[in-house]
């Protein structure tokens, strides 16, 4: 303990002397509790975390500016201009499929991890790793996303300053050398960060990050989450100014019925945000899997949106512009409609095709286009009983990205944040629960999850999530459990079985790898029963193993397998050779649940 803290505690507790002996017991066990080192440290490298945060969301965006004024006008600068108000020649269709190119090689060379949204990659690494992300990142993903935003690539960089602050909070605790938990927390605290300070929504970062990256509302890691917010929307608001990220007229509920017409909104909504996720995963598997060579895709791609882009510039990079426009109520129904097709597309093709950036800013976008456009609708319809397709675009952004990311708190909070307007937060919040309500009933995957699971993961939506769904076997199982070989004796096997009475022994073959399992009570039967003289083999005697499970899969989904078999000793291998590599007995869940109850 440092001099410091130390005479901070001598005084406190001289203080806490002086009052009512009722009042002592509650002095000294506040002055424990923030007395801990452990709390103290995480405190201020929330503190810094935030800061970092702060700085790498206005670092990349003032990059893309850089590489957006080179590219186009062959000048160093940092203001970021539409790509719409750029005057676009023949060039695009070289700068688009160039700059999804460069981003292409730049994560497949450095940092695979980098490719794409992001976000998933953060819930990995806290779900897999233990928060840890690689170094490199940082840097990669700054340049791949910057790149590709620059050059006229149809995605967000919020969630490419989620991965940079959730990287930089991980290189940072990794460097401390932090256990586990508080690496886990650092990342979420990078993660709010970064949303914080990207949008000027320090509540809707914290949000975000309970109800998607760590998956827990505790004190423990809420309060660095809220104190990493506050630094980082601090740095930006000092370098970027205390603005609403979309000023907007005041609008409100015009009449109770409308209510009717937003429950339609939220359904359109729910629909549209599914089909993002299927279109999203389903072009970028049509890339994976085309037969031509993998530089030919980024270029393939980028002629594609390059195309789009040359006839309506509005899909091109972030498009806040044009959000803003739709919020203005400036535009008409058709290009409104237009724009949702062209947007899903062109942000599809973008990722599929090699691409670095969100879908934070392209869902919010795709929301506005179809709130707009039903907003319009249904006021040349209902002109009495609608004030506007202003508020119908307003309450879409939150509703599209409540189905597609299924973080429905947040894009309550988001929008209120991002528009400081609480007049509408009644439809708001009954609109997003139904777009949510209607994508989970099409499909039980976000776009986040969804990724996760093509790679086999699992990952549960459910703040204060269940501990079995996001620990993995090898983190409870027991290593190096005694195996017998196949072509033992039973006189042989029972000098390796009787030094430990395990109910259940794998058996493996020559090249160690599982083939059969051997329990205690039938060896001993068969020992019992073995005639004089005849001296049989383990392989004459073993049974068919029910449960076998990997080092990744999680304890639910070795439970679920425990359902279907009732067999409760779970085998655990090594998916590539087939090794034995550990044993899952029921005391080790047993004790994982007691874990769970106390964390509780």
């Amino acid at each position: 303990m440092s001099n410091e803290l130390k005479e901070f505690k001598d005084f406190t507790l001289k203080m806490i002397q002086d009052l009512p002996r009722s009042w002592q017991k509650l002095g000294l066990d506040y002055l424990h509790r923030i007395t801990k080192r452990e709390i103290i440290e995480l405190n201020v490298l929330a503190i810094l975390t935030g800061v970092i945060a702060g700085y790498a969301s206005i670092g990349f965006r003032y990059l893309i500016g850089v590489i957006q004024n080179l590219t186009f006008h062959g000048t160093l600068g940092t203001d970021l201009v539409a790509h719409e108000d750029i005057a676009l020649g023949w060039w695009i269709f070289i700068i688009v499929p160039a700059g999804l190119l460069i981003s292409a090689y730049l994560t497949r060379w450095f940092a695979p991890e980098a490719k794409g949204h992001g976000v998933p990659e953060v819930i990995e690494s806290v779900l897999v790793r233990g928060g840890k992300m690689r170094k490199r990142l940082v840097l990669i993903k700054s340049l791949a996303s910057a790149i590709t935003i620059a050059a006229g690539g149809s995605v967000g960089r919020e969630g490419p300053i989620v991965q940079i602050g959730a990287a930089a909070g991980s290189v940072f605790g990794q460097y401390l050398k932090l256990n586990t938990r508080l690496l886990k927390t650092l990342v979420g605290c990078g993660a709010a960060g970064g949303i914080a300070a990207s949008f000027n929504t320090p509540i809707a970062g914290v949000i975000f990050a309970i109800e998607i990256i760590i998956l827990e509302l505790k004190t423990k890691s809420f309060v660095p989450l809220v104190i990493s917010t506050v630094f980082a929307c601090l740095v930006s608001r000092i370098h970027l100014g205390n603005e609403p990220s979309f000023w907007v007229p005041s609008y409100s509920l015009v009449d109770s019925r409308e209510l009717i017409f937003y429950f339609v909104l939220g359904v359109l909504a729910g629909v549209v945000g599914h089909i993002v996720v299927k279109t999203v995963y389903g072009i970028e598997d049509l890339f994976d899997k085309a037969p031509i060579p993998f530089f030919f895709k980024p270029l393939i791609g980028g002629l594609i949106v390059a195309s789009i882009g040359f006839y309506y510039p509005q899909i091109f990079g972030v498009g806040y512009e044009a959000m803003s426009r739709v919020l203005r109520e400036q535009g008409t129904l058709e290009l409104m409609a237009l724009l949702v097709v062209l947007k899903i597309v062109a942000v599809s093709v973008t990722l599929g095709a090699g691409g670095s950036g969100g879908v934070f800013s392209p869902a919010l976008f795709i929301g506005a286009m179809v709130g707009g456009a039903y907003g319009y609708l249904v006021h040349s319809l209902y002109p009495t009983m609608t004030s506007g397709f202003g508020p119908y675009a307003l309450v879409g952004m939150a509703a599209v990205f409540s189905s597609t990311s299924r973080a429905t708190f947040t894009a309550i909070v988001i929008l209120f944040e991002m528009t400081m307007d609480y007049s509408l937060i009644l439809p708001l919040m009954f609109v997003c629960v139904t777009a949510d309500q209607v994508a989970w009933a099409l499909s039980s995957e976000s776009i986040y999850s969804l990724k996760l699971k093509r790679k086999g993961l699992s990952f549960v939506t459910d703040i204060g999530v269940n501990l079995m769904c996001v620990t993995r076997i090898k983190d409870v199982m027991t290593q190096n459990p005694i195996v017998v070989s196949e072509e033992m004796t039973l006189n042989e096997a029972e000098m390796v079985i009787s030094k430990d009475s395990h109910a259940t022994y794998p058996v493996v073959n020559s090249t160690g790898a599982l083939c059969g399992l051997v329990s205690l009570e039938s060896f001993r039967n068969h020992m019992e029963k073995q005639p004089p003289g005849k001296n049989l083999l383990i392989k004459e005697i073993k049974t068919v193993p029910k449960t076998i499970v990997h080092l990744n899969d999680t304890v639910d989904m070795a439970l679920k397998k425990l359902e279907k078999t009732r067999d409760p000793r779970i085998i655990v291998v090594d998916q590539s050779t087939q090794k034995v590599v550990g044993i899952v007995s029921p005391i080790d869940l047993v004790r994982l649940s007691s874990t769970e109850t106390q964390e509780t």
